[in-house]
């Protein structure tokens, strides 16, 4: 896409009348070089400030904008290339400003730019990894889902998660980042952690790694936790009690290099794990089966090795009908 389209583009997007796959491409390109933000945060805080002016204002900012060119044009002639393109890009930006001025004059009515979102998902067995427009990384786990803004609001960033993540959040001691949960507010200004919410699990853990984060239990009246490097928050959604205590890395990222890890877990919550690294679904035949307890590592394992292990130190058996896996107490 040429530089004239990307401009376009930029202001299709403030006016919101651009598609979810135009949204998708402009979140990438911004994330592509660091002047690309630059580029973009510069013409949305251009576009606020002269949407809020009246149409005396914005004809004189559009006047004095003009006036900046004028003198930039003069300096072109005697520069090198690099300040040949750093002009280009300003009387783009400026154009954009223009048009936007001009539309602010043809109407003082327009509502607010809403903040548009877009989601990353992933299916089972599935791992995304993904930049946000800030430069934060994100890797997100099998079955979970990220919502996230196009562009981050001036004074914060916040997105919202379901399932599990990584974050290596981008530092901006003047931006906060946050993450939202159905039971969690975790925030933080720069640092590395793992957040998992899987639905219908009965617990939701943070794990740090590097940095500080401050947790918030939502139903809890906003009660603070803080957490160092190495320690790990655990609310358990059923009784509402907090848990924090050392983190155990690998059992936290096993996810991301294909490890499981069961350290005298019941199957029924092993599975929950097999379930989401390899996109079954397992079926006990009773209550004492699904209370087995599993005590081993899995590294890179195909699913049958897996399941043969499992049932081999357990006296089970199982049975494969499609992605559902039977397991059942040898008679």
């Amino acid at each position: 896409m040429e530089e004239k389209d990307i401009y376009l583009l930029i202001t299709q997007y403030l006016l919101k009348q651009t598609s979810t796959e135009e949204n998708e491409f402009l979140a990438d390109w911004i994330t592509a070089l660091p002047q690309n933000e630059q580029t973009f945060e510069e013409i949305k805080v251009s576009w606020f400030d002269v949407k809020s002016a009246d149409k005396e204002d914005s004809l004189n900012a559009l006047q004095k904008l003009n006036q900046i060119i004028d003198e930039q044009e003069v300096k072109v002639k005697r520069s090198n290339k690099q300040f040949i393109l750093k002009w280009t890009m300003l009387a783009a930006t400026i154009a954009i400003v223009g048009v936007i001025a001009l539309i602010v004059i043809s109407s003082q009515d327009l509502a607010p730019t809403a903040p548009v979102y877009l989601q990353k998902v992933s299916k089972a067995g599935e791992i995304k990894t993904f930049y946000l427009v800030d430069g934060t990384k994100i890797i997100l786990g099998p079955k979970s889902m990220l919502k996230y803004p196009a562009a981050f609001e001036k004074h914060q960033r916040q997105v919202e998660l379901i399932g599990e993540a990584y974050f290596e959040v981008s530092k901006n001691p003047h931006k906060p980042f946050t993450v939202r949960t159905d039971d969690l507010s975790i925030n933080v200004l720069g640092t590395h952690f793992n957040v998992n919410a899987t639905k219908n699990e009965n617990l939701t853990t943070v794990s740090l790694f590097e940095g500080k984060v401050n947790v918030n239990v939502i139903d809890d009246h906003d009660e603070e936790y803080k957490l160092k490097p190495g320690q790990e928050l655990v609310l358990n959604r059923s009784n509402h009690q907090v848990y924090q205590h050392v983190l155990d890395s690998a059992n936290v990222m096993g996810w991301m290099t294909n490890t499981l890890v069961f350290n005298n877990e019941k199957l029924s919550d092993a599975a929950k794990k097999i379930e989401k690294m390899y996109g079954v679904k397992l079926v006990f035949d009773d209550e004492s089966t699904a209370e087995t307890r599993v005590f081993a590592r899995f590294e890179n394992d195909a699913l049958n090795d897996v399941l043969e292990i499992i049932c081999s130190t357990g006296n089970l058996s199982y049975r494969n009908d499609g992605n559902k896996i039977y397991i059942m107490n040898k008679k």
